[in-house]
């Protein structure tokens, strides 16, 4: 993530060349990844995490086992100043209305999930820089 990050043409794009990215306390067995003051991000929330420099912003939360190395369930929160988001989540577990890999976003309405695939935070960032900056980038 973090040469994700250093990489142009993401740096341009953000306000701070060095986002607050570190890891969090975790039960025992796993840590966690995160960029953000928050895991649930509202309408009312200030840019936090990764901030671009339009204002727009990705919270990152990561949850990993120490002992495979396994990811066991995130959340990529983006969000621009005009309260337009997406959010891509993992669920540790399968729940009623919750698929396992999930899409939402706010054109969609805030109860609909839509099933998904997984996804990792460097293509979320490639998609950020490729569909809301208008330039092609070669990040991975």
């Amino acid at each position: 993530m973090r040469q994700v990050l250093g990489s142009e043409p993401c740096n341009s794009k953000l306000r701070s060349k060095d986002p607050n990215v570190h890891p969090a306390p975790a039960m025992r067995g796993e840590y966690i990844i995160i960029a953000g003051e928050t895991q649930i991000v509202k309408s009312s929330t200030p840019p936090t995490g990764i901030v671009f420099i339009d204002g727009s912003f990705l919270t990152v939360y990561e949850k990993w086992a120490k002992e495979t190395n396994s990811l066991l369930g995130y959340s990529y929160h983006y969000q621009r100043p005009d309260d337009w988001f997406v959010r891509y989540d993992m669920q540790e577990t399968e729940l009623i209305g919750h698929p396992k890999y999930h899409i939402q976003a706010k054109a969609l309405g805030e109860n609909i999930r839509l099933p998904s695939g997984e996804v990792r935070c460097e293509e979320v960032l490639k998609m950020i820089i490729e569909q809301f900056f208008d330039e092609a980038c070669q990040l991975i």
